[in-house]
């Protein structure tokens, strides 16, 4: 385990300590994911923590349930194949409300792991809030991935951008993502992220209705299938949140 995991883990738990003598919320999160065109499915269970001093975090896990890909021959069970885990990623941030201006600012950081990859992605995410609903956010991200293997440090940059609408118990929102590559393989070829170019796009649209401590949520999104091709694909996520 590198230093930094457990440098985030201390982290997260000082700043629940510290926090703890304030109001706070709590959220379990369970969500399933089904992407198209492998039919490869992932399920990911998550705990979120809120204070009321602007402090957050998430810890989540989740796991992957087979795949039609073809020459995957160490994981093609099939779309319900067996489960084998896929990530663990944590989250620590602050958002500091401006007064009287509708204005947030969060800078925060994300850790990511896998069996081969430990990915660091800190990001300050501006969001603006209006008194009849609607908001506003952007968040340009920097994400630093390290292989456990040979292969090279990979560097991308990121900018998420929402627009959403909150009505009641119901809310909505489009979230649209732009990322590049901000360094070359180790043998100086270009390194391919979306139809043997340096970027990609994502694209999201969310909705939501809260019902007491539960919160029900669907998730349409159209990414990328492969970094060599300009093919497309669903991206479908329903999930559900307890608040408590």
């Amino acid at each position: 385990m590198r230093f930094s995991k457990i440098a985030l883990g201390v982290g997260l738990a000082a700043a629940t300590m510290f926090t703890a003598a304030q109001a706070a919320t709590f959220t379990l999160d369970y969500r399933h994911e089904y992407k198209g065109e492998y039919q490869e499915n992932f399920d990911r269970i998550c705990i979120i923590g809120a204070f009321e001093n602007g402090i957050g975090f998430y810890v989540d896990s989740s796991f992957k349930s087979g795949s039609e890909r073809p020459g995957n021959d160490e994981y093609n069970e099939g779309q319900w194949g067996d489960f084998v885990t896929n990530a663990t990623e944590m989250s620590l941030w602050w958002g500091y409300k401006i007064k009287d201006t509708g204005f947030t600012i969060t800078p925060g950081i994300i850790t990511e792991s896998t069996s081969e990859t430990t990915g660091y992605k800190p990001y300050l995410r501006l969001q603006y809030n209006t008194d009849f609903g609607l908001w506003f956010a952007i968040r340009p991200r920097y994400d630093y991935w390290r292989y456990d293997n040979e292969k090279a440090d990979q560097k991308n940059g990121r900018i998420d951008a929402w627009v959403g609408y909150n009505y009641g118990n119901f809310g909505i929102n489009y979230n649209y993502t732009y990322m590049w590559a901000l360094n070359d393989n180790a043998d100086g070829t270009t390194r391919y992220m979306y139809d043997n170019d340096d970027w990609n796009y994502e694209q999201n649209l969310s909705m939501n209705y809260r019902m007491g401590p539960w919160n029900p949520y669907i998730e349409i999104g159209d990414i990328a299938v492969a970094s060599t091709s300009d093919e497309r694909q669903l991206r479908l996520r329903l999930g559900i949140q307890y608040t408590f």
